[in-house]
């Protein structure tokens, strides 16, 4: 199944992350795009950082906000889990609902009533709701660090095929946390997601990461 479910459904997934579902299996070599880059002590400290905050956050609560470079604006509010459990449900009259229950991605359409899944591992979609967080593991590799005043930007890419999109991380500096993220998609729209009065450290029911009944 190729995921090309849109912008919209990329950005939904949190690491809307699925720069690298089943179409992977093109990529059987890597070329030259695929190579590792050569970071600077400093933009090494920054992955490192990143992978110990995001290893750190256990549980959240946000509201977001989500724009794209093609004009769509859409809310909602993310709930997290780690490892592996997410759920993002869009306001009215956005009819998508997405929930990772650790072993599936599984994304709803409340007004066509349809469902479609992706495996949690074939995907970088699981990188950040994975117990060990990892930038530039088996999965995903850095493409690049920027540093800002005040912020940093990580972005990263499949390994298998990092011509499918780019997520990039964007990191307050003081304190040093996730405040948004965006995603590039192979046509190069661009979706961002900003988190709006984050809560970490709750109680999640166990409810909110059950795998959906099809409609």
């Amino acid at each position: 199944m190729k995921f090309g479910f849109g912008a919209r459904l990329l950005a939904a997934a949190m690491l809307s992350l699925a720069i690298g579902g089943a179409d992977a299996a093109r990529a059987n070599e890597p070329g030259p795009e695929a190579r590792d880059i050569v970071l600077s002590p400093r933009q090494t400290a920054f992955v490192r950082q990143a992978e110990a905050e995001l290893g750190r956050l256990h549980t959240l609560k946000s509201r977001f906000l989500q724009a794209t470079s093609n004009g769509d604006v859409s809310e909602g509010t993310v709930y997290l889990s780690r490892p592996g459990r997410l759920r993002v449900e869009y306001d009215p009259p956005v009819p998508v609902l997405v929930v990772a229950d650790g072993y599936y991605f599984t994304f709803v359409d409340t007004k066509l009533q349809q469902m479609s899944y992706l495996d949690f591992d074939a995907t970088p979609a699981g990188l950040l709701l994975q117990k060990k967080v990892d930038l530039s593991g088996p999965s995903a590799r850095v493409k690049a660090v920027k540093e800002f005043p005040g912020i940093v930007e990580i972005s990263v890419v499949s390994r298998k095929d990092p011509t499918v999109g780019m997520l990039t991380l964007v990191f307050t500096k003081t304190p040093f946390a996730l405040g948004q993220w965006r995603v590039t998609d192979a046509q190069g729209i661009v979706t961002t997601v900003t988190l709006q009065n984050p809560e970490t450290g709750l109680r999640l029911s166990e409810s909110l990461f059950a795998r959906p009944t099809p409609p």
